[in-house]
């Protein structure tokens, strides 16, 4: 199992986004894990963890598919998930 890092710049926040990743996630049934987040600092954070198709399907809806974002830079990183810390994905408050 694979998990992705990705930090999204642009406008992120107060537009819908979190909610959008999780419906895509749930509405194409891809098989994630893991949460989404804004921070502090204008940007929102995704952590997934799941298969390699799954997760670049996802990036490339963070990418293109919020008509209401506008994603500047996407910081990413990938790599062997380390334990199975998520039981489901979910957005964070």
């Amino acid at each position: 199992m694979l998990e992705m890092r990705l930090t999204i710049h642009g406008q992120v926040q107060g537009v819908g986004f979190r909610r959008s990743v999780l419906n895509f996630i749930e509405s194409a049934n891809l098989m994630i894990k893991g949460k989404v987040q804004n921070l502090a600092n204008g940007t929102v954070e995704l952590i997934a963890c799941g298969n390699i198709e799954d997760l670049k399907e996802l990036r490339h809806f963070v990418a293109t598919g919020i008509d209401s974002a506008v994603v500047r830079d996407i910081e990413e990183t990938v790599g062997q998930a380390v334990k199975d810390e998520f039981s489901e994905f979910s957005i964070e408050y």
